[in-house]
């Protein structure tokens, strides 16, 4: 008798995990609503025909697309106001201003990320950098000085 509860318990619990799985998976497949200012936005500096999926942030809303094999996130405002684009790259497509800064003002620390930002200020250069405990992140101009991230997400 014992055994049958313990398993109609199992079954039980089984299932309970199961429908919550389901359920959390349902969720996280809902599309977000993206305002309309913002897809027009989305549309007038790329285009409609280009496919994206949306995300939802403090600043508003990031759309990522994929053009010419190259993976962008750009990041909107709620009103529509294009905030940046940006897209990940390798070392040699950064300034050499910035990559001696990093190396003067970091000399232990190893580079794990190189990412490039247009925004309409200019183009900006973030990184991710550790040294095997501490791991920072770090935004630059064109010329290697020091920048604000304003919109990191």
């Amino acid at each position: 008798m014992l055994e049958k509860v313990i398993f109609v318990w199992a079954i039980s619990a089984l299932l309970f995990v199961l429908f919550n799985a389901c359920s959390n998976l349902e969720n996280s497949r809902k599309q977000i609503l993206v305002p309309t200012v913002v897809e027009k936005a989305f549309n007038t500096k790329y285009s409609p025909d280009i496919s994206r999926t949306w995300q939802k942030h403090y600043y508003g809303y990031e759309a990522v697309f994929i053009q010419n094999n190259i993976k962008y996130e750009a990041e909107f405002s709620a009103n529509g106001e294009w905030l940046e684009t940006e897209y990940y790259v390798s070392e040699k497509e950064f300034p050499e201003a910035v990559l001696q800064k990093i190396k003067k003002q970091r000399p232990n620390f190893v580079i794990t990320k190189y990412e490039i930002e247009i925004t309409p200020k200019g183009i900006f250069y973030e990184v991710d950098i550790t040294d095997g405990e501490i791991e920072e992140e770090l935004y630059f101009d064109e010329k290697g000085n020091p920048a604000p991230d304003l919109y990191e997400d």
